[in-house]
């Protein structure tokens, strides 16, 4: 438990010995059970010297098994790994649509499917800054935070290690499912120069990548300096480009038994045509006659089916087309395609630049330093927001194209808009006002969205040795800055005063769509621009991150002799800093509320809605920080050596310490065993404990509201009227969600347990059995969950304080739902179990060297069970699948397959010259739970398979060069159906059909 135990520090301490780790080194291999992927190693271990290859489930990726992949940046390169799990940050995820969301060149790190921000990613052995917009997790429903994939450039990278294993004891928060370090060209010497240039078939995507690495080396040896540099060029594409993901009604594409579930109809039913709530006659319907429809079809021209005022057909002409002003409900006909103007995968560019400069003094003392820069700029267009229920305002009677309108003017006008022939005892002479329920503005275009992101990164060190210790201490300041504009967006106080003109300038909302095409939202010219452009305005999301850091480490690899050999030590002491800063426009950070003028409802001061900005509630500006102070310590003892059955068994053991000034303190230790049986097969296993603290926007939120409805369980139940999973509708009322100062780590246990068998010099296999446990998972309750616990807490005397009530009507048991106020909690207990499997053979003979590796990941149990508030709630009778999706098993759930699984076969020719590769990567089947057939049968996502081809030819341009023909996606498979806005499971697969690219690389 975090707590202020001073004597966990002492523990911690005594093992560190005031003496710190050895820094992120390489470490030649000399065990002979390990390959190409696993014979250097950074991760696992921070004792300069020690090799523990083979010891820890670590995965490497070096350069060239980088290309072998195909990976264009760094979001694929993640996915190459079987035991990355889903993204949730990602340029082609189809729910990026509000100011909150992370939609920019982003991608995210999600090791074992257990959420972003339990993997914790390194450069050259420290930390990285993280993505300064947070992400809501698909799982928990709570912001998360990663670093982003796509600031390290995949051609400058000398390797990626992942370590498959809890790693809290050695790293410290974060590193609950492992650790993914990424290795930078360091020491380099030479010159290289890389151009690609690439192509996807039947669409407009194509890209363009310059990259270049140069070493150089002065002072007779003494000082390197390696810089390195990337620019890329990518060139989005449109939804409407791909058959799956042009039209949001999905229900022709889907399996025959599923083509009637309605859920699959994407379309907004916010649609183009407006729906106003006239001041005493209620709400109608504004629709062309051509359009109106009913259960029996399409009604004849002129005919609005009686359903206008006082039953009878009320026919208005906005001198553009004939409207039927209809008081029934929507049609789903007219629901808006949005996917004719949203972008499916946006334009991108990119700059990453690295440096690393290091010096060796006469003393043997090194100085280094290694510094990075990262720029981006993304757009993308998606289709304009609608009038949402929280964003509804009042137009006056006067307004020109109001049909209920006054008969003259107040400058004596003659109003030409006004019905004809209206019953001024329902209609008076100065006409009705009305509330603009819905409308979606498609003639002013969609919204633009520009995201520019920087990040960068300098770190200067020292590190020597000193006598047979050696030592390393650096200090390190990162920053990350992500600038979110969205451009063509509404502001409501300004439609409003549009909509107040009495002159032909004010804004029409009456043109509808084209007849023939209702459900497009195509740009269309009906209002002028000089009617529009008055109430258009942008909208801003600067966000800024802060990683300070500073560092001593020490490490001995024969701090004392035992009988099986010489006992090695690592310690250290670590200092770091945490910011955010958050600061959004004032049309939507609650400083200009709107205040509906025209609302006589109103009280004085009360506000409308906190954002004035259309179709966006409040985003309020955070500002938050931390600072966490660790002590570390870890022990690599070599236990039995040359006895039968035991070639040698060696123990690693580690305690890490880390004091948080926001949620305390805490210890975590870890044990490591290792048993080489003989010259071919050894078993290793491991104990630890980790943690993730919560985040800063977990902790640090404002609340932010929106307005919405909820069931009432507590009223359905003391009306008789249903029950814990049924009860009537509440209207709207205020929903406002904020972060948790009070919130405890989540704390986990792992457990593995492997084997790597060798039966010959070049063959090895790997299987690891792991489990993960987590407790207090941070997640937050529905709106509905609330409501039913305010019943729960009813039927015991008590009442939830979350749900804020009205005094009730008179004869009533409560009164109406007002507000909700939720906060983040501490909620459920998480276990994950799997097993990684690897085989890696290579092989000679006369036609030249061939590499075969296969990489396997099975999720064997993925479950939730509900803790805390929820499990109040489960007791009570409330359905668990109600709780989120991620209660019960996930295991085939929308983002957890079984499988997951790559394969690579790569060969080189005899005299080097040649080269092929082929790279196959498969993503089994998961389920849409939100999609079922008549037998109640959830729809399946079908497993998905790709395969990268390349060839090589070497030394065309010289020694060192190469000329590369490589084709992604062979097959041209499209990603398998899934009920999501663009037709499939962006976390999961990618959009990409098949990609012609051609790589060139000139060395000097």
């Amino acid at each position: 438990m975090f707590q202020k135990n001073r004597l966990s520090l002492a523990v911690a301490g005594a093992l560190a010995m005031s003496c710190t780790l050895a820094g992120a080194q390489e470490i030649a291999r000399t065990n002979s059970d390990n390959v190409e992927l696993e014979e250097v190693t950074v991760v696992g271990t921070q004792i300069k010297g020690v090799d523990v290859a083979g010891d820890l489930p670590v995965t490497v990726l070096d350069s060239e098994y980088i290309s072998v992949t195909g990976a264009l940046d760094g979001d694929e390169l993640l996915r190459s790994i079987p035991q990355i799990g889903s993204v949730g940050f990602g340029a082609s995820r189809g729910g990026i649509t509000g100011v909150n969301a992370a939609r920019g060149d982003v991608g995210s790190v999600n090791l074992r499917s257990l959420g972003e921000g339990n993997t914790l990613v390194l450069l050259n052995g420290r930390r990285m800054v993280l993505h300064p917009i947070t992400q809501t997790s698909s799982i928990d429903g709570v912001p998360v935070t990663s670093v982003n994939s796509n600031t390290l450039p995949v051609l400058g990278l000398e390797r990626v290690e992942v370590l498959r294993d809890g790693a809290g004891a050695l790293y410290g928060s974060d590193a609950v499912a492992g650790v993914v370090n990424y290795v930078a060209k360091t020491d380099y010497e030479g010159g290289e120069l890389n151009i690609r240039v690439g192509t996807e078939e039947a669409s407009s995507r194509d890209d363009l990548t310059v990259s270049g690495v140069k070493g150089f080396v002065f002072n007779e040896g003494q000082t390197n300096l390696t810089v390195s540099a990337s620019y890329d060029k990518k060139n989005g594409i449109t939804a409407a480009e791909k058959s799956y993901s042009r039209n949001q009604d999905l229900r022709p594409l889907a399996p025959e038994a599923f083509r009637s579930d309605t859920s699959l109809d994407n379309r907004s039913s916010l649609e183009a045509f407006a729906r106003v709530d006239f001041d005493g006659l209620g709400l109608f319907h504004v629709r062309p006659l051509d359009l109106v429809t009913d259960s029996g079809g399409v009604l004849g021209v002129g005919d609005c089916g009686g359903r206008g005022l006082e039953g009878a057909d009320t026919v208005y002409n906005d001198g553009v087309q004939d409207l039927c002003l209809d008081s029934s409900g929507q049609d789903r006909a007219l629901r808006p395609n949005r996917n004719e103007t949203r972008t499916l995968t946006p334009d991108v560019e990119r700059i990453n630049l690295f440096g690393f400069l290091s010096h060796e003094f006469d003393n043997g003392v090194e100085f280094y330093n290694d510094s990075s820069y990262y720029y981006s700029k993304t757009e993308r267009f998606w289709e304009q927001s609608a009038i949402l229920s929280n964003g509804r305002f009042h137009v006056p009677a006067d307004y020109y194209y109001n049909p209920f309108g006054p008969v003259t003017f107040d400058d004596g006008r003659v109003n030409p808009n006004r019905l004809p022939g209206l019953d001024t005892s329902i209609v008076p002479e100065e006409g009705l006002g009305f509330e603009l329920n819905s409308f979606r503005p498609v003639d002013t275009g969609p919204r633009r969205i520009e995201v520019e992101s920087t990040s960068y990164r300098f770190l200067n060190g020292l590190r020597g040795d000193w006598g047979v210790w050696s030592w390393d201490t650096a200090v390190l300041y990162s920053e990350a800055e992500v600038e979110d504009t969205a451009k063509n967006r509404i502001s409501t106080p300004l439609l409003q005063a549009q909509l107040s003109l009495d002159t032909p300038d004010a804004y029409n909302i009456f043109t509808g769509v084209n007849p023939a095409d209702p459900s497009s939202i195509r740009d269309l010219t009906v209002n002028p621009r000089s009617s529009i452009d008055p109430f258009i305005v942008d909208a801003t999301r600067d966000v800024k991150t802060t990683l300070t850091l500073v560092d001593f480490k020490i490490s001995n690899p024969a701090i004392f002799s035992l009988p099986a050999g010489d006992a090695a030590l690592g310690t250290g002491i670590e200092w770091r800093k945490e910011e955010l800063d958050e600061n959004n426009s004032a049309i939507f950070d609650g400083s200009q509320p709107f205040i509906d003028p025209l609302d006589t409802d109103l009280a004085p001061g009360e506000v409308t809605n906190v954002s004035s900005l259309q179709g966006s509630s409040v985003r309020p500006d955070v500002s938050a920080d931390r600072t966490v102070f660790s002590l570390y310590g870890e022990l690599i003892l070599p236990l039995v050596t040359d006895l039968p059955g035991i070639q040698s068994l060696d123990a690693q053991v580690a305690v890490r310490y880390e004091d948080f000034d926001d949620v305390g303190n805490i210890t975590r230790p870890k044990l490591a065993l290792s048993w080489q049986v003989n010259n071919w097969l050894k078993f290793r296993g491991a104990y630890s404990e980790g943690f993730r603290a919560p985040n800063l926007i977990q902790l640090n939120s404002p609340a932010t509201s929106i307005t919405t409805s909820v069931d009432d369980y507590a009223e359905g139940i003391a009306l008789g009227t249903g029950d814990i999973n049924e009860g009537p509708s509440n209207g709207n009322y205020i929903l406002e969600t904020s972060g948790n100062a009070d919130l405890k780590p989540e704390e986990s246990e792992n457990l593995s347990f492997g084997i790597v068998v060798t039966p010959t010099d070049n063959l090895v296999l790997t299987a690891d059995w792991w489990e993960i446990e987590t407790t207090d998972t941070v997640g937050v309750l529905s709106d509905e969950n609330e409501s039913r616990l305010d019943a729960v807490l009813r039927a015991q005397g008590l009442s939830n304080p979350n749900v804020i009530r009205a005094a009730p009507a008179e004869g009533e048991p409560l009164g109406e739902i007002l507000r909700i106020t939720r906060r983040f909690e501490n909620l459920n207990k998480r276990t994950v179990e799997g097993v990684d499997l690897g085989v890696n053979y290579s092989f000679y003979n006369d036609t030249g060297s061939y590499d075969l590796k296969l990489n396997g990941a099975r999720i064997l149990t993925f479950d939730q069970e509900p803790g805390n508030a929820a499990a109040q709630l489960v007791a009570a009778g409330a359905d668990p699948s109600v709780l989120g999706s991620a209660v019960g098993s996930q295991i085939e759930g929308e983002f957890v397959p079984k499988w997951r699984a790559s394969a690579s076969l790569n060969w080189n020719s005899a005299d080097d010259r040649w080269g092929a590769s082929t790279f196959v990567n498969y993503v089994g089947s998961v389920t849409e739970p939100t999609v079922t057939n008549a037998a109640g049968d959830a729809l399946k996502v079908d497993s998905h398979t790709t395969v990268n081809l390349f060839g090589i030819y070497r030394g065309v341009f010289g020694e060192g060069s190469s000329i590369r023909l490589g084709i992604n996606n062979v097959f041209d498979e499209d990603p398998p159906f899934a009920n999501e806005a663009f037709g499939f499971e962006g976390e999961l697969h990618s959009n990409r059909s098949r990609y012609f690219y051609l790589d060139t690389k000139y060395t000097f």
